[in-house]
């Protein structure tokens, strides 16, 4: 009886259900205290396996960009075939234990969001976190930079889809309305607004709220404290209670809204196609200007 009342209770209490393996993020002490964690997995998100050799955190390993954000004929930044992204899980060594820390470069903390997008899609979610401040943090505080490439053990991760993660102009159509839903767009102003240009239809998806990405961000490329996010998400006008899908222009910068969103409690998705998609279709897909 008492098991059964403990069953009950564990369920109905959200601060009592398991936490996570890992924070959302970690900070650069929080990282040096666990480098050897038997299973900690660091990966330094990159376009030049070169660059990364020639300086990267102390054990990291190389995540290149399009293994998990494939480019097709149609659309730029893509999420792969379950066959593929399990191909480039097992070439890092990921394994059903792992815990994942996720490393960016200079700025490009949206590309290594869309790693956490694509780690989410596949099963790896739960069990992934962002160093807050990336290599340039770690370099400031002169901390090890390691260099070359060392070689990984292959493994063989499950990887699974069950709760997708992103979504497609369809969906977001039939969700316009959707008082449960709350379109958000991640690019800067200009493009929201409609006056970005490039592109057959200027202006954003109808009824979509504007947060720009970086604004989540300090100077420093941290995110900012949870208490400031989630003003930020108050004045942009997205209810709590409501899943965020948000998007930008191919899937990218939509990914710090994404991880921010999760971090605060929202469910979340992504428009995987993104504006790339959606302004190329028909009226029946709506855009409009500020």
């Amino acid at each position: 009886m008492h098991l059964f009342l403990l069953f009950l209770l564990l369920c109905a209490a959200p601060g009592l259900r398991a936490e996570r393996p890992i924070p959302f993020t970690v900070t650069t002490q929080w990282l040096a205290e666990h480098l050897q964690d038997k299973d900690l997995v660091i990966l330094q998100t990159g376009f030049s396996r070169n660059e990364f050799a020639y300086a990267h955190l102390p054990n990291a390993r190389f995540l290149w960009f399009y293994a998990l954000a494939p480019v097709t004929p149609d659309l730029n930044t893509e999420m792969p075939a379950p066959k593929e992204a399990a191909k480039a899980l097992a070439e890092l060594g990921i394994t059903d234990r792992s815990r994942i820390v996720l490393i960016f470069t200079g700025q490009n903390v949206a590309t290594t969001t869309r790693m956490f997008l694509a780690l989410s899609q596949f099963g790896y979610g739960e069990r992934t976190a962002l160093l807050d401040g990336g290599l340039e943090a770690w370099k400031s505080e002169g901390r090890e930079i390691a260099k070359g490439v060392l070689p990984v053990k292959r493994t063989a991760p499950k990887v699974t889809t069950a709760a997708s993660v992103i979504t497609d102009a369809e969906w977001v159509k039939q969700h316009l309305r959707d008082t449960a839903v709350t379109i958000v767009d991640a690019r800067t102003k200009n493009f929201y607004d409609g006056t970005g240009g490039g592109i057959a239809r200027q202006g954003h998806i109808a009824g979509a709220k504007s947060l720009v990405f970086n604004s989540l961000l300090d100077s420093t490329n941290r995110l900012k404290p949870v208490e400031e996010l989630q003003r930020l998400f108050n004045e942009a006008g997205i209810a709590k209670g409501t899943t965020v899908v948000s998007y930008c222009h191919v899937g990218q910068q939509a990914t710090v809204v994404y991880f921010a969103a999760k971090l605060l409690g929202y469910d979340a998705k992504v428009y995987d196609g993104s504006f790339e998609d959606w302004n190329v279709r028909d009226d029946s897909f709506p855009v409009e200007k500020k």
